[in-house]
């Protein structure tokens, strides 16, 4: 579904073609070609919109019949509701508060009315699959509650129709007496009526590192997804749902510089792209670096709605005081969102392993990298043993990485330059058993943290490493699963995790937040983690594409394996972002910067065949090609 992007939007033909390509579920594979990169699809502009005019109600109405109309109504293109009201007794619309949150199935056809002939009063039930809600703070969460029911109380108000008459029928005005507070609708008008956007707030300061350490005085953007109404002035909406502060999930790891701020109700603008907005409760004149910080998050939430070609500025404006943010300074923002991202660190190009050597190389030249790491004979513990190799990760600026020893029981670190001649030794080990239960795949977030998780099953445990300190962190799971594998945003707020469940030896996609802790001994944990892909089944790799978009290689029950775009609020389908995968696939790798291409290896059914990375690209439709015919293996960029 729909994302902010900090140099692009997902929008346009690109989009509307890829959107025809993920319903299909169809990808192909040439032999040749350049690489090109993919946009993944937005559910900002999925499919076709439609304007909903909405129906008043009439005498005659059945009560089933008044309740699919109020439905309908209330996902009409009307600020106040004012259509759907007209089918309330006074007494509901002060209970019904549409704005409060909202209640998304999989289908709105109310069952039969009950109400035993009684001409004065009716109950009708609405009983369906419960796919996700919507908060008052426009935060999405996905349910899944496959028993989800609702009743309905409605009373007739007509007057002097003689009711007991053979043609009370038709004279009947049945009106909802009693519903739900929250506005309910099914997932078609949903897409329909509602736009994803991002809002942005800074990163927290770690107060777990001392003072001008990396990471603990930096800021950088962070997205916190919402939903809108696509048309009732979205701009307004987004920015008063910025102005109320981050989700309940994000809050304990961002600030805002809107707090203690009253801004105006209304977002203008104007047709060069213009964005202004007044604050009240701030004196901008004494405050210039909190002016700066509100139109840096204004700017980038506005972005994400309409894309950055329609923004070229915003303005807010104080009784004292004012600041304004251009899109050329957007982009030279220290804190802009990805400014972590490897590419923003001079670390962006794709690397692998060599499967017969061993080495670290680059994929965009082939060539080992300098030092321990790409030289002809790497360390014993590096070496390929039974067509195993161990996992690796590069730091975000290129200039060291972490490798997995073949067995899986050490976890060593090397600089990627020629002064490092030999490896030190390992940063963390395992006891596992055996190397599929050992080390899984190290990840770096944005401020030099690397983080790797240990599957021994006697002690599965997931480790940070930040410089010469090395500790536990604890992660908040589901009772009986654990950790598989783990990748971190660049932002460093938010995990990815693949779950392992023991039972069924399957592992599910889940969204943990980081959070910073002063005084603990892992100094940081991995709390409130959820399931934001309950439709896979299975999940084999993960990789952030985006910075609130994960690209999962997975499939469904009795499916088939695919690649899914999954937002991190969860709310894609699965099946309408789902891309066809080539056979054999093992690894996916993308990245939170939009130029590098989606790349991923499938392993060859005869061994005497070398391995494949193939690359993926273009809209319509996307293909795969191949990227390297030579032996490399484990694609992966920095982080």
């Amino acid at each position: 579904m729909g994302s902010s992007r900090t140099s692009r939007r997902w929008a346009g033909s690109g989009l509307v073609a890829l959107t025809v390509l993920v319903t299909a579920g169809c990808a192909t594979m040439p032999d040749s070609g350049p690489p090109e990169p993919v946009d993944p699809p937005s559910g900002a502009a999925q499919g076709v919109q439609v304007r909903v005019i909405p129906v008043p109600p009439r005498d005659g109405q059945s009560p089933r019949q008044v309740l699919q109309n109020f439905l309908d109504a209330s996902i009409a293109d009307e600020h106040d509701y004012q259509t759907a009201r007209e089918y309330l007794t006074p007494e509901a619309v002060k209970k019904w508060q549409p704005d409060t949150g909202a209640v998304i199935l999989a289908a709105t056809n109310p069952d039969s009315s009950s109400g035993d002939g009684d001409p004065d009063h009716a109950t009708v039930v609405l009983q369906s699959q419960e796919i996700a809600s919507l908060d008052g703070k426009h935060t999405y969460r996905a349910t899944s509650d496959p028993h989800y029911s609702a009743s309905f109380s409605l009373i007739n108000v007509a007057k002097d129709t003689g009711k007991d008459s053979k043609d009370a029928a038709t004279k009947a005005q049945w009106r909802i007496s009693d519903l739900p507070p929250v506005l309910i609708l099914n997932q078609t008008n949903f897409r329909n009526a509602y736009q994803q956007a991002d809002r942005y707030f800074f990163t927290v300061p770690d107060p777990s590192l001392p003072p001008g350490s990396p990471g603990a005085d930096q800021s950088v953007l962070v997205p916190d997804p919402i939903f809108v109404r696509r048309r009732i002035d979205p701009a307004s909406a987004a920015a008063a749902a910025l102005a109320e502060g981050p989700s309940d999930w994000l809050k304990p790891a961002v600030r805002s510089a809107f707090d203690g701020t009253s801004p105006a109700a209304t977002v203008t603008a104007d047709a060069t792209g213009s964005y202004k907005l007044q604050i009240d409760g701030v004196n901008f004149q004494t405050s210039q670096a909190q002016c700066d910080q509100m139109a840096a998050q204004l700017y980038f939430t506005l972005v994400s709605l309409s894309g950055p070609g329609s923004v070229e500025k915003v303005t807010l404006t104080a009784k004292r005081g004012a600041c304004d943010l251009s899109s050329g300074q957007a982009r030279l923002l220290s804190w802009a969102p990805g400014s972590l991202t490897s590419a923003a660190n001079g670390g962006g190009l794709p690397y692998a392993r060599n499967a017969d050597t061993g080495q670290l190389i680059r994929l965009d030249n082939n060539t080992p990298v300098p030092g321990v790491l790409g030289t002809a004979t790497v360390p014993p513990a590096l070496r390929p043993a039974g067509g195993q190799l161990g996992s690796f990760a590069v730091r975000r600026d290129g200039r060291a990485a972490a490798v997995v020893s073949t067995d899986g029981k050490g976890l060593y670190e090397a600089a990627l330059d020629d002064s490092a001649k030999q490896l030190g030794g390992a940063l963390v080990t395992s006891r596992a058993p055996s190397p599929d239960q050992g080390l899984g795949s190290p990840s770096w977030d944005g401020f030099g943290g690397l983080w790797v998780v240990d599957r021994d099953p006697a002690n599965p445990q997931v480790w940070l490493i930040r410089g010469s300190s090395r500790s536990t962190v604890p992660v908040d799971l589901p009772d009986g699963r654990t950790v598989e594998t783990i990748r971190l945003s660049s932002d460093g707020t938010r995990a990815a995790l693949l779950l392992l469940d023991p039972s069924t030896k399957t592992c599910s996609l889940a969204l943990g937040l980081v959070v910073r802790v002063a005084g603990a001994q892992s100094g940081a944990a991995i709390t409130d983690v959820r399931a934001i892909a309950p439709q896979l089944a299975d999940v084999t790799s993960v990789s952030w594409a985006d910075p609130d978009m994960l690209l999962a290689l997975g499939k469904e029950s009795d499916g088939v394996q695919q690649l899914h775009y999954v937002p991190t609020d969860g709310s894609g389908s699965g099946t309408d972002n789902a891309l066809q995968a080539v056979d054999g696939m093992t690894v996916v790798a993308a990245s939170e910067d939009h130029a590098d291409q989606v790349l991923a290896d499938s392993k060859e059914q005869d061994p005497k065949e070398q391995d494949t990375i193939y690359s993926l690209f273009g809209t319509a439709p996307p293909q795969w090609r191949a990227y390297n015919h030579s032996g490399a293996v484990l694609p992966a960029y920095p982080g």
